[in-house]
This record gives C-alpha cells, sequence and structure tokens, in this order.
C-alpha cells in the first residue's frame, strides 16, 4: 500500500503544467477504484472536511455549505472542523497563508502546481494528495488563493456533485445518491478573468421587495434586509460572483443603515459596493433637504461632506468599491447650480479629490489598492466626454443605452489607465422609453456579443448587471457568471452550449433538447419585441405576412411549454416554471394578445378577438397567482409583479402598454407592405475574410435568430471603405430594370468610442457604391433619438441602399467591413 500511495504522490507532482478547468473533476456514484479517485461518501460514512480555526469566515461559511449539500446528496452530513482524529480519506480545504495545514502540505511538496494559483486573485486548486499527514490515506485538497478563492474551490464541487446554485432561488431539485466519488486526475486550477463580477439588485418595488417584506423576511419591516441579502451572498458564492450594488430604491430601507448587512457580505467574502448614483457607499434616497439643504456640492458642501465621512468611517474595515463622483437624488441627474459644462466638470473634479482624500486617509488597505470606480451614466458621460478629468487607478464603468448595447468603450490612451475599465450593463430597466421589468427575454447571445466586445476593447476590471428582482432573471445572471468567469472560454455558439449546459445542469438529459428548441425559440422572439415593449402601434407597423408569423410562433411556444410541461418530473415542475415556463408563457401569451388586438383594430370581428383577448388576460392573471401562491407551497409569494405596475397603462413605467388601455382608434395605419424578399444575413452566397477577422453567425443573436457579427470586435478590424482585403458578404438577387432597393437591418451597436464611427461599404457587382454608416450608432442619440427610439425595441436600425439604374438580370450586393463593432441581423432586396 506504500509503495502505491508513493507512486500516486508522484504521478500528482509530475502532472503537466497546463491550465485545467473544472472538467478535469468528475464524478461518480461508483466506489473509488483508481488512484485518483477519493471516496466522499462511501458505506454509509461521509469523509470528514478539515478547516483551520484561523481560516477565514467566508471560508468556513463555503465548508459549511459543502457539507449541507452533500447531505442533500447522500444524506449523510460530513464532519468541518479542524484537524482531529485522522481518517482513511478527508477533504482538507484551506487558503494559502491562513490554513497551518495547507502551508505544511506546501512545504512539503505534496501540493503541485502551487505556483499556479500563488499571489492570483480568487484562484482554486483542486487535487488528490495520498498520505497528507498520518493515519490519512488519501485527501481531495481544495487550496485557494485568497478566502474567496477557496470558497470557490468548494462551491464548485458542490455543483460538480449535484447540488445546483439554483437550489434554493429557483428549487431545482437535487438528485440523490449512496455514494459519491471524486475523480480529480490530476491537479486542477482556475481562476477568473474579469476581477470584479457583480450584480445590482434594482427597481425591488414590486418584487423581491414586497416579496421579503410580506413574505420571507417580515421580522425585518423594511424590505430586503439581511435575510435576504445572505441568500443572495450564499447564490453568488456558488456562482463566483463577488460584488454587489445592493437594492437603492425608496421602498428599501438603505443598505447601510443596518450594520449586519455590511457585516454578512464581509463574512461570505462579498465586496459590497453602491451603485452609480450612491457615491461613497452612500444612498441619498431618503436625503431629506429641509433638515440636511440640498444634495448639491456647490450650494452645500459640508452637509453633503459630513454624511459620505460618516459612511467611509463605517465601512473602513470592509472590503468595498468605492464608487465616486456625483449624481442628483436617487436616480436623477446632477443638481444645479452649476449648469454650464466647464462649471459642472469644474465641481466634478473638486468633488473626486475631496472622495478620494476621505479614502485615503481612512479605507483600509489590507486587500490591496482601494478599488474605486466611476460611472459616466447618462448626464455624467456628457461631462466625461466634455474633458472632465478622472484620477487614474480608478476603473472607467462604461454604461449601455439601458437596452443592452454599450455606448462607448476607452480609447487607445484610456486603455493605458491604471484603473482600467469595466461595463455596468442591464438584464433588467425601469424608465423611458418604456421599463422591462417583469421577465428575461434578453438572449444569451446578446449579452455574449456586448460584453465580449467589452473584453476584446480591454473593459476586464469590473462587470456589473442590472438583475432587477433576481427572480425571474436566473437564466441570464447563470449565463454571465460564466462569461465574466472567462470570456475566453466563450465562443460565437455560446448560446446553444450554454443552453445545453445550463438545462443538463438543472433538468433531467431527456429534456435537453425540447427545453432548449423551447428556450432558443423563446430568446429569439423575445429579440423580435420584450413583452413589456409591445404595444398597439408595434403590432399595427407589422405586416400581414409578420404578423400571421408571428401569431403562429407565439402559439407554437405555448403548445412546446405544454408538450414539456406533461414530461417534466413532479419534483421538477416548480423549477421548469420559475425558469422556462412562467416566462415563455408571459411572452407568449402578452404577444398574442396584440396580434389579436391588431386583428380587431384592422377590421376582424371584434367579438371574436375580445373574447380572444380577455381569455389570454385571465390565463396570464392564473400564471401570476400560481407563481404567487403555489410554487415551492407559497414560498414566492408577492415575488412575481402581475399585469399593472403602473398607474397609467400607457405610461413607460407601466408593466405593458395593454390594449385596453387605449383610449382611442389610432388616427392612421402604418402597416409595412410585403413587397421585399428578407434573408438572413447568415445566408450570404460569398464570404470572404481578412486573416483572423470575418464576418461570424451568431446562434440566437438578432431577429433572425443568426445574425452576422464582425470579429474580432477589436481596433485590429478596421479597413478603409473599399479595401478589397476586408471581410465582405456578398448576396445574389434580380432585378426587373426598374428602380429598385435593398435593405440593411443592423443591430443597434455603437461605435467602439468617440471619434470613430461604425461604418460597412457597399458594392454592387464588384464597384464600391456608398459607404453606410450604422444608424444611430454616433453616440450623439440617446435612447429618444429618431433611430434609437425604436431601434432599442425592435433591436435593429435600418439603412436604405437605393439601387436606382439597375438592369434587368442578377446581381450581386457585397457588405464589406470598414469598423469593428457592426452586426448585420437581415438582407432584403424589393420583390
Amino acid at each position: 500500500m506504500k509503495k502505491k500511495s508513493q507512486l500516486l504522490l508522484s504521478f500528482l507532482i509530475l502532472v503537466s503544467a497546463c491550465k485545467v478547468y473544472g472538467q478535469a473533476i468528475s464524478v461518480s456514484p461508483a466506489a473509488a477504484v483508481k488512484l485518483t479517485d477519493f471516496s466522499l461518501v462511501g458505506n454509509k460514512t461521509a469523509a470528514p472536511i478539515v478547516i483551520d480555526d484561523a481560516d477565514h469566515q467566508s471560508v468556513k461559511i463555503a465548508a459549511g455549505l459543502f457539507a449541507q449539500d452533500v447531505k442533500r446528496v447522500t444524506g449523510i452530513l460530513p464532519q468541518v472542523g479542524p484537524l482531529g482524529t485522522a481518517k482513511p480519506d478527508m477533504v482538507i480545504a484551506g487558503t494559502i497563508g491562513k490554513s497551518t495545514l495547507i502551508d505544511k502540505l506546501i512545504a512539503q511538496g505534496k501540493i503541485a502546481s502551487v505556483d499556479k494559483i500563488k499571489g492570483k486573485w480568487e484562484a482554486s486548486l483542486w487535487q488528490v494528495v495520498a498520505n497528507p499527514v498520518a493515519g490519512v490515506k488519501k485527501a481531495l485538497v481544495i487550496v485557494g488563493s485568497d478566502r474567496r478563492g477557496t470558497a470557490y474551490g468548494l462551491m464548485q464541487l458542490s455543483k460538480k456533485i449535484g447540488v445546483s446554485p439554483w437550489y434554493w432561488w429557483a428549487d431545482v431539485p437535487v438528485k440523490q445518491q449512496t455514494a459519491l466519488t471524486l475523480n480529480v486526475a490530476q491537479p486542477t486550477w482556475d481562476a477568473p478573468a474579469v476581477k470584479y463580477r457583480g450584480i445590482f439588485i434594482n427597481d425591488e418595488d414590486w418584487g423581491i421587495n414586497q416579496w421579503a417584506r410580506k413574505t420571507f423576511e417580515k421580522e425585518f419591516g423594511a424590505g430586503v434586509g439581511p435575510k435576504t441579502y445572505e441568500k443572495v451572498f450564499e447564490l453568488m458564492l456558488r456562482l463566483r460572483l463577488n460584488y454587489i450594488w445592493p437594492a437603492m430604491h425608496e421602498v428599501s430601507k438603505e443598505f447601510g443603515d443596518t450594520p449586519e448587512n455590511a457585516e454578512l457580505a464581509d463574512r461570505y467574502g462579498i465586496v459590497a459596493g453602491s451603485s452609480h448614483c450612491e457615491p461613497m457607499l452612500y444612498n441619498n434616497v431618503h436625503w431629506d433637504s429641509k433638515l440636511k439643504g440640498g444634495w448639491n456640492y456647490s450650494t452645500n458642501k459640508d452637509s453633503v461632506y459630513k454624511y459620505w465621512k460618516q459612511t467611509t468611517l463605517d465601512r473602513k474595515d470592509k472590503e468595498a468599491v468605492w464608487t465616486v463622483g456625483i449624481r442628483g437624488i436617487h436616480d436623477r441627474g446632477m443638481e444645479t447650480p452649476p449648469g454650464g459644462i466647464p462649471d459642472r466638470i469644474n465641481l466634478m473634479e473638486h468633488i473626486l479629490k475631496d472622495q478620494r482624500d476621505l479614502i485615503n486617509n481612512y479605507v483600509t488597505k489590507q486587500y490591496g489598492p482601494v478599488a474605486q470606480c466611476f460611472v459616466p451614466y447618462k448626464e455624467v458621460l456628457t461631462l466625461y466626454d466634455a474633458g472632465l478629468k478622472v484620477p487614474e487607478d480608478v476603473t472607467l464603468m462604461w454604461v449601455d443605452d439601458n437596452f443592452g448595447y454599450i455606448r462607448r468603450f476607452s480609447n487607445p490612451d484610456e486603455r493605458k489607465r491604471a484603473g482600467g475599465s469595466g461595463v455596468y450593463w442591464h438584464l433588467s430597466y425601469y424608465g423611458q422609453p418604456h421599463s422591462y421589468t417583469w421577465i428575461n427575454t434578453t438572449a444569451p447571445a446578446l449579452i455574449w456579443e456586448e460584453l465580449h466586445k467589452a473584453w476584446e476593447n480591454q473593459a476586464r476590471s469590473m462587470w456589473v448587471i442590472n438583475v432587477g428582482d433576481i427572480k425571474p432573471m436566473e437564466t441570464g445572471i447563470d449565463y454571465f457568471s460564466r462569461l465574466a468567469w472567462d470570456p475566453e472560454a466563450q465562443h460565437n455558439d455560446t448560446q446553444p452550449q450554454f443552453l445545453k449546459s445550463f438545462l443538463e445542469d438543472n433538468f433531467n438529459a431527456e429534456l435537453g433538447k425540447p427545453l432548449n428548441q423551447l428556450l432558443t425559440d423563446f430568446y429569439r422572439l423575445g429579440t423580435t419585441r420584450k413583452p413589456e415593449l409591445m404595444n398597439r402601434e408595434w403590432a399595427l407597423t407589422l405586416s400581414d405576412q409578420n404578423a400571421r408569423q408571428l401569431q403562429s410562433e407565439y402559439e407554437n411556444i405555448l403548445q412546446q411549454d405544454r408538450t414539456i410541461s406533461a414530461r417534466v418530473p413532479a419534483a421538477s415542475t416548480d423549477a421548469y416554471t420559475e425558469l422556462v415556463g412562467f416566462p415563455a408563457r408571459v411572452l407568449a401569451a402578452t404577444g398574442l394578445i396584440f396580434m389579436n388586438d391588431r386583428s380587431k383594430v384592422l377590421g376582424a370581428d371584434s367579438i371574436t378577438a375580445n373574447v380572444e383577448i380577455e381569455k389570454l388576460k385571465h390565463y396570464l392573471e392564473g400564471e401570476v397567482s400560481n407563481y404567487n401562491t403555489k410554487i415551492a407551497g407559497g414560498k414566492w409569494a408577492y415575488m412575481m409583479p402581475g399585469l399593472t405596475t403602473g398607474k397609467f397603462l400607457m405610461a413607460w413605467n407601466s408593466q405593458v402598454a395593454w390594449p385596453w388601455g387605449e383610449k382611442k382608434q389610432p388616427d392612421a395605419i402604418n402597416k409595412t407592405i410585403d413587397s421585399y424578399i428578407i434573408r438572413k444575413a447568415s445566408s450570404a452566397d460569398g464570404r470572404t475574410v481578412s486573416g483572423p477577422a470575418q464576418w461570424t453567425a451568431i446562434p440566437g443573436l438578432g431577429n433572425s435568430g443568426e445574425a452576422m457579427a464582425l470579429q474580432p470586435a477589436s481596433l485590429s478590424s478596421s479597413w478603409k471603405p473599399g479595401d478589397q482585403s476586408a471581410p465582405t458578404l456578398t448576396y445574389n438577387f434580380k432585378a426587373n430594370g426598374k428602380p429598385t432597393q435593398a435593405l440593411i437591418d443592423f443591430m443597434p451597436t455603437f461605435r467602439l468610442y468617440p471619434g470613430m464611427q461604425l461604418r460597412v461599404a457597399i458594392a454592387i457587382d464588384g464597384k464600391l457604391l456608398s459607404t453606410v454608416e450604422v444608424p444611430g450608432s454616433n453616440g450623439k442619440e440617446d435612447e429618444k433619438g429618431p433611430n434609437r427610439n425604436q431601434g432599442i425595441r425592435n433591436n435593429y436600425v435600418r439603412s436604405v441602399i437605393d439601387l436606382s439604374a439597375m438592369s434587368a438580370g442578377d446581381h450581386k450586393l457585397s457588405i464589406m467591413a470598414v469598423d469593428p463593432g457592426v452586426v448585420i441581423d437581415r438582407v432584403s432586396f424589393s420583390n
């Protein structure tokens, strides 16, 4: 036996030093037979989990969670604590420099490849070690470079043994096993690519706040509090998310006003920050101007500074990212005076200096240089682009347009900044031109297209997504966590690959294909129009053919849902409804309501249409009621808002601008005429590449479900207009000798940074015709602008190419790359 153990040790130390991800760890219910097998549970006994008393609290919490997960799977609870009586098999987990046993094993050379994680951020290493200490034949060792590295190492094992990160938040059942054997074929390590990976709980008025206040955390009495945050922090550990912007609306008690919140975040190793309108971790939503004076640093500096200083003193010993700068109260624009841009810039630079003096004077450096971010959101972006100087070590958090399209990235000089850059991005949004907070229809393919583009353009320090109430954003949050951990592991086929993995993690394998198809259709139709953004005007602009097609596809979604629902095991019914069924039903039923209303307005039988609309309305009300009263025995009561949230149905903050809220018939019908041959951009008849640069089909992206993105989306993908070496898409078409048109539907992305453009060159039969700039891409429009107002709702903007002098016969339209960041969805020709 001794000889066998020595051979095992030699094998584990000499193994090749390539980076290996979690796939190198496998789990089996069979008994351990290989040298690299480890028996976690066998013969009705669980291996103890050894944790040093001196290790971080977050490590102890993770060890406790892992032990509970083992019990969930096997019914057997492992012991957790310091090394006591030796057992043949033991789990040893610890942080370098905080675990005496881990440090000893490293010093003895028993843990291989420690150099791969030592000194790294949040790195984990897994290895099976023979004879680690006297009396122990084999140990599964988890080493962390820091407190989160160790915790993540344990939580990844929970996922491996079959406990979904969503076991609590989405009621995903755990498959029972009588034994658990882990195989770690070679030392395996992992570390994140994006340093801070965060979520923003926001616009919580109708969902998580009501649920916490009336169901889960009644005793707190003020909405989202410590009990809720503890569940959020556990979820974040399991998803390897490390950074939170807490709930901050008026309905919520300020995060910082309950000291236990920050204490809990610290215990779980979560970095608690604050949003773009909460400078210095201070939420001003309940700022009383009568008592404290105006929230204006130019007229009431002493009062504002006083509260910033107090927050700094309250949070000085906690790991945090300090948001610097200023906006107005809550999410309003910066107060006046001053009103002019130069004066506002001067004031903002003065504010930045005072805030940084507070940070430098009081905040702990035990976690390294104090992390700080500046979020140029809405009016603040105007100041930045006008010349505002932000200190070099502050991270610039670039923002999307609230609908998923990032407004700009760093220019070449900004990319040299020590603080780097990051992204603040929306899965949920409460604001004009219309909110979308009910369900998550944002396709993983769009998340990839925009955030991978951020990665390619050096926005790598900090990513935060607005997740609304967390539910029902689960799938989007899960995908974001994987993408932020390792963007380079996700490629153009990221959506189908993610859906396959996510569904396997949370449902039976035999449901994988039908679930994948349902979600693929769901995201494509949600790209065509989010249910929250549907209205009568949109429905009436559809061509008859398009309306018929959408009606058929919405009905198909409901049919797929019914078929799958009948096959889902009883134990998974709640999880299915939460993760798939409810969002699919909301999208499809809402779409059908508007298709029926469209038919009625256009002259169809109004009685029949009204009956169907009323039936669908009751159906949706029943689905909301089921979510709030029956799922998981009423666990989520008050979590899911209903069909009406705003006071006025036609207002921007209503759940949906339902047709029964319309006060009059439309004055004019602007119905699209079916006069074009519409092609997916991916159906190009010819395609050329230029080195690594090419037009790449992205499954799941765009209205077509397979938009063509110019890859890579970095500065290297640039050509002069008409350059014959540029990547080119070619489409064959016929002309009849009469004036004709081609339509190009682009996704409404932006140029990479101010001073650049977002263009393609157009050639006909090999001759350069024109250069086309993607409408609304120059950064001068907001979401109310002439191109973007509808572009962000439709998820495309259109360029019309006049082909007035075409001879009858066959021709070729070529679209040649010019600038990086272009995504083409469809190409159409006059019929």
